[in-house]
């Protein structure tokens, strides 16, 4: 009785070791596959993140621009809210001193507010878009005056 269960125990340990041996590289190959799929989709996010910016440079196309932020704000907004409203904040600062420049209307105040830029910090850092738009409403009268009393 004995020698059956010393052979079934070693029979046991001869199929556990050769399925080891078989097991761990498949384990270590899914293991490492996953790592090399992770640093693939961080590359692949990094150099989306990359042309949003360069697109959210291209001062020359609004329709870019807003596209670009709302793909940023869609891709990493809720895991990075307070660099998205930053960026939104810059792009409408910068859509600001080209309106305000060209365009000595009060049509001006209400194409910055209803900009894709103004519209994303609203809904991401609402404290600081009622102070922009408080800013900008000054700024946009000032240019105002300054256009009639010359």
């Amino acid at each position: 009785m004995q020698d059956r269960s010393s052979a079934f125990w070693s029979g046991f340990w001869d199929v556990v070791s050769k399925a080891s041996i078989v097991a761990i590289p498949v384990v270590l190959g899914w293991a490492l596959n996953l790592g090399s799929q992770r640093i693939a989709d961080s590359i692949a996010q990094r150099d989306f993140i990359q042309s949003l910016i360069d697109e959210l440079s291209d001062t020359k196309s609004q329709a870019r621009q807003d596209i670009a932020l709302i793909l940023l704000k869609e891709y990493i907004g809720n895991e990075q809210p307070k660099m998205v409203a930053r960026i939104a904040e810059v792009v409408f600062s910068d859509n600001m001193n080209r309106i305000v420049d060209t365009d000595k209307s009060d049509n001006a105040l209400s194409e910055l507010q209803g900009s894709t830029a103004y519209q994303i910090l609203a809904e991401l850092n609402p404290e600081r878009a009622k102070a922009i738009a408080e800013s900008s409403q000054q700024r946009v009268l000032a240019a105002l005056l300054d256009e009639i009393n010359k």
